[in-house]
């Protein structure tokens, strides 16, 4: 057997070995669904959830471009300024119903009787997303951002379309903005973890004491929190106010032949923070294997 065989042959069987631990409940039970619903009722539901709050932030984004307070929009003094949140809140209500539609449609789901301290009363185990579906989804979150802060600076510098708008459409703006961004570097970085992942378990998960200190550790952070992605979140998001450097940059010149400064100070701040959170989430990426679980498994805490 020649020695990429042999190599071969010990990374299928790390990947059986990780891919069987995923499946800690030790199967008591048969595997389960998590509600009721079929796959594609929930996906009409999270659809419908995403339209309406596409549809939401449209028609806000319309309106105070125009001027108009959201106070007026929202028909009194009730809600005012409350609103910014409202089309992010109904994308999060449309996320429980999508996540459990990807769970039935790609998953098995387990359940054991585990205490909170030990953790994982609910594993689910999936199949690899295709990786066209990864790229159709940074795709849209690319211009998500392009859309609502790279296109909306170009006009508020180039033209005088927004120069009656009122004070909370920028605030609108940036708040979604940033989330696009923020998914961006998300969808980045989990790539990043799919194409090392298994390479890196074959190669050094020899190694993984399970139940020791370092491994529990990695369970936790990684396989349960993913901790990797809140950081690649942050990275991005902080990235996505860029524009907004040149914009205050721009504001404050007042001739043709004017050429913006930038805020040293504010570009600092922002490359610091993002090479931080850039930094924290390549390390969790390149060591999740250390959970010694499988990549394409998720465990609640409780």
């Amino acid at each position: 057997m020649s020695s990429r065989n042999r190599r071969r042959s010990a990374a299928q069987r790390r990947k059986a070995e990780i891919a069987t631990r995923s499946l800690t409940v030790a199967s008591k039970g048969p595997p389960s669904q998590p509600t009721p619903f079929s796959a594609r009722t929930l996906y009409l539901a999270g659809g419908a959830l995403c339209a309406a709050a596409v549809v939401l932030l449209g028609l806000m984004i319309v309106r105070t471009a125009r001027g108009d307070d959201l106070r007026e929009f929202s028909g009194g003094e009730k809600w005012g300024d409350n609103l910014i949140t409202a089309p992010f809140l109904i994308l999060m209500f449309a996320a429980t119903p999508l996540f459990l539609a990807e769970y039935h449609r790609r998953g098995l789901w387990f359940t054991r009787e585990r205490g909170f301290v030990q953790g994982g009363s609910n594993v689910v185990v999936l199949r690899p997303a295709r990786l066209w579906s990864r790229a159709l989804w940074l795709l849209i979150s690319i211009l998500a951002w392009v859309l609502l802060i790279a296109v909306p600076v170009y006009l508020d510098i180039a033209t005088e379309i927004f120069a009656d708008a009122d004070s909370s459409l920028w605030t609108l703006l940036v708040t979604h903005g940033i989330f696009a961004s923020g998914m961006t570097v998300v969808l980045l970085f989990s790539l990043l973890k799919r194409l090392t992942y298994e390479r890196l378990a074959a190669r050094f998960g020899g190694g993984i004491v399970y139940g020791s200190a370092s491994q529990r550790l990695w369970r936790f952070l990684s396989y349960q929190f993913r901790f990797e992605l809140w950081f690649a979140f942050g990275c991005g998001a902080i990235l996505g106010t860029l524009p907004l450097v040149y914009q205050t940059a721009a504001d404050h010149c007042y001739g043709a032949s004017c050429v913006p400064v930038l805020d040293q100070g504010w570009l600092a701040w922002i490359f610091w923070i993002a090479a931080g959170c850039a930094a924290l989430a390549l390390l969790g990426c390149l060591n999740a294997w250390r959970s010694g679980k499988s990549l394409y498994s998720a465990e609640s805490v409780s």
